[in-house]
């Protein structure tokens, strides 16, 4: 090579360095999606409120801005998209009062999506958190 003995040893150093930056920065952008864990955790939560009725309850999935919960529902609701969003976040999003479930969820938003036979073209409302965790 073309440089003194002395600097292989620093040229080691510096290379051991910046793959450790690398590396680091790599686990840090896994990190922004929520584990699996955590999704079967909200599954748990969330399945027991979909046994009976027609609105089929299809799963948790880690997104982007955090956790979504897939719905199935037979038919569009005859309702405004943002009456849908409001019924959603009243009556399926989990109660402020379970702060043991909102505490878990604590680094991820949580959104409720509802869809008739494709779930790319769903309804999203985002659950609000509550403030005393």
């Amino acid at each position: 090579m073309w440089w003194p003995k002395k600097n292989k040893a620093q040229v080691k150093c510096v290379s051991a360095i910046f793959y450790l930056i690398l590396l680091s920065a790599c686990d840090n952008s896994s990190n922004q999606y929520a584990p699996v864990a955590l999704l079967k955790e909200v599954d748990r939560h969330m399945a027991a409120d979909f046994v009976q009725g027609v609105w089929r309850y299809r799963g948790a999935r880690a997104v982007d801005e955090g956790i979504a919960v897939y719905i199935q529902i037979p038919d569009r609701l005859d309702i405004s998209e943002k009456q849908h969003k409001i019924y959603l976040v009243e009556t399926i999003c989990p109660d402020e009062t379970e702060t043991d479930f909102w505490r878990k969820l604590i680094r991820y938003d949580l959104y409720i999506r509802t869809y008739n036979y494709v779930d790319r073209n769903y309804t999203q409302a985002k659950c609000p958190k509550p403030f005393n965790i």
